[in-house]
């Protein structure tokens, strides 16, 4: 299984922690946990990503037959976790379970609190939970946020209003926000607001766009990231009943006119861009395709005040 498909599974598995600042840090920690318990075998130090902090593999096999691991020991186990008792668990899940298990019985009300809060109270770490999402602690008719009474924290996407119309613009990065706000001001058309995506943090904070929004466009740099970003955006709002995030494809239009393709990326296979440009209208898929491929970026930051200015003064159409 190669990487890009184990981010997909990640997502799969925990849409809301996409946007999360350790969400490499989370499949980091879920990898580890698999191949102790044999369920997976990690490559050589050689075949890992080493792009960005903690180093990631490219890939993992799944072995033949997965190593046995330890039989829960003899606790008195609170109803809601009478599946621990004959349950396969590594040392380290059944010593947290021994901790849930102690709070089940102390706890009382019906209080709902952020994860992290939870995982402070019972574990003595904040961030313990973080990185057990997406584990078989977690599976079907295991543990759950709503046993623990705790939540995903999600944070607010700011937004300026620009318009009166039922469109939302989200941008990537903070100073083509700061341009576009400027420019759409004047003249919004279909925009009725302006969102900050604030890089990856748009994996999250998607969530707390108004049901009043008919329509999400996005507009980010053309890398790996830019496309990642708001394809799994599209997925947890799909989810949570919201409209799937679009590509504003004029914008991106424009960042093809005038952006300088810059070097310096790892050139990405087919198997990885493939899934990546798919998020795209069909017209550009081939064209970015070839821009990843090729180990090269464009930054949305092309696409500046003074271009966005002067298409707005030479054109009666509306921007977007």
């Amino acid at each position: 299984m190669t990487l890009e498909e184990l981010w997909q599974v990640l997502d799969a598995a925990d849409p809301s922690s996409s946007g999360s600042s350790g969400r490499r840090r989370l499949l980091a920690d879920t990898l580890d946990e698999l191949a102790s318990l044999g369920l997976v075998e990690l490559p050589s130090s050689r075949s890992y990503d080493r792009t960005a902090n903690p180093p990631l593999p490219r890939f993992v096999t799944r072995p033949a037959v997965a190593a046995p691991t330890r039989k829960s020991t003899a606790v008195m186990w609170h109803p809601k976790l009478a599946w621990a008792a004959s349950a396969r668990l590594t040392a380290d899940q059944e010593q947290l379970l021994v901790k849930v298990n102690r709070w089940l019985f102390r706890s009382r009300g019906d209080l709902v609190v952020p994860l992290r809060e939870r995982s402070l109270e019972i574990l003595g770490d904040e961030k313990a939970l973080d990185g057990k999402l997406a584990t078989s602690l977690f599976a079907e008719g295991r543990l759950s946020l709503d046993l623990l009474r705790a939540r995903r924290a999600v944070p607010r996407l700011y937004t300026e209003r620009v318009g009166v119309g039922d469109v939302l613009l989200v941008v990537e990065n903070s100073d083509t926000f700061d341009s576009l706000v400027r420019v759409l001001t004047d003249r919004p058309g279909r925009i009725g607001s302006v969102g900050w995506g604030a890089g990856g943090g748009f994996e999250a904070s998607v969530l707390s766009i108004s049901p009043d929004v008919r329509e999400i466009l996005y507009f980010g740099d053309l890398d790996r990231d830019g496309l990642r970003i708001p394809a799994n955006a599209s997925r947890l709002a799909v989810l949570s009943g919201l409209p799937p995030v679009q590509p504003a494809t004029p914008l991106y239009d424009a960042l093809f006119e005038v952006g300088q393709p810059q070097p310096g990326q790892p050139a990405l296979s087919e198997s990885v861009a493939g899934p990546l440009v798919e998020w795209l209208d069909l017209p550009q898929r081939e064209p970015v395709r070839a821009l990843l491929a090729s180990g090269r970026r464009l930054a949305q930051e092309a696409v500046g005040l003074a271009y966005l200015q002067n298409r707005a003064v030479s054109s009666t159409a509306p921007l977007l």
